[in-house]
């Protein structure tokens, strides 16, 4: 059976001289792993849109749960990914996120739209890859069923007040007048922090992007947003812990030219 579907190439692993296996985040389908020759994409018309990161419109031949590729015809190809080690490596954990939490066999619009969104901003440099990781993290999460609870304190229903505890285990609230004590396990959130989850989170798809935080605020934003990730999934990524190292080491660099001025 011959389907289309237009979709975003988020993984590659290379299987033989002739063929690689695809992972493809569809709006049709989902998840879908396709096979495709080497041969035929160097030699066609596929060269570039079935590489890394594009966007294509692929027909597919689909027999016994196993696709290939037939054709493709690139809609997108974020070719500036590449120009920043940093920007590729988020896009590959996020690609690595995204076969994980997108569903399979099913519609996946919103999922891909996040992405392409996502990518779109960063190859743009609209936005910083501190700012989309904790957004790409937590909407995604949101999306496949891991929702927190942020609405309010789960013991009294306060929205608004003075400081709310976070359980990463749990996703929910306890603001600081039910709880005296910092509680184990918890995280003591901002009113900025709590505001941006709860933006994410809550916002229509058009409006995620819309807020506003520093820089230090972003990157506390991102390791708040992975220990829920990594609580509510209970898995690794390697992608990740690449990611870290580069952006560990940019950081530090620029720690260490900020000291260095007079």
């Amino acid at each position: 059976m011959q389907v289309t579907a237009n979709g975003l190439v988020i993984h590659e692993r290379v299987l033989s001289n002739d063929n690689r296996l695809l992972t493809i985040l569809t709006a049709e389908y989902g998840i879908v792993r396709a096979f495709v020759k080497l041969v035929k994409k160097l030699g066609g018309t596929m060269s570039a849109s079935t590489d890394l990161f594009a966007y294509s419109s692929f027909v597919l031949f689909h027999n016994k749960d196993q696709y290939s590729i037939n054709s493709a015809e690139a809609n997108r190809i974020f070719y500036h990914l590449r120009d920043d080690l940093e920007m590729t490596a988020l896009a590959s954990y996020m690609g690595q996120l995204a076969e994980e939490l997108a569903p399979e066999g099913e519609e996946a619009e919103e999922y891909l739209k996040l992405f392409l969104n996502c990518l779109h901003l960063l190859e743009q440099k609209k936005r910083t890859v501190d700012f989309i990781k904790p957004v790409f993290e937590l909407r995604m999460l949101t999306m496949s069923g891991y929702m927190p609870d942020l609405v309010g304190c789960q013991q009294c229903g306060e929205y608004e007040a003075e400081g709310f505890y976070f359980f990463p285990a749990t996703g929910t609230l306890v603001c600081t007048d039910c709880q005296k004590v910092p509680p184990q396990g918890s995280i003591l959130l901002t009113k900025a922090q709590l505001a941006a989850m709860r933006h994410i989170i809550y916002s229509e798809s058009g409006r995620i992007f819309g807020f506003k935080m520093s820089g230090e605020g972003l990157q506390n934003l991102g390791k708040i947003t992975e220990i829920y990730l990594k609580a509510q999934l209970e898995k690794s990524f390697p992608s990740l812990d690449f990611y870290h190292s580069l952006r560990d080491m940019t950081l530090s660099v620029m720690k260490t030219a900020q000291q260095q001025q007079p």
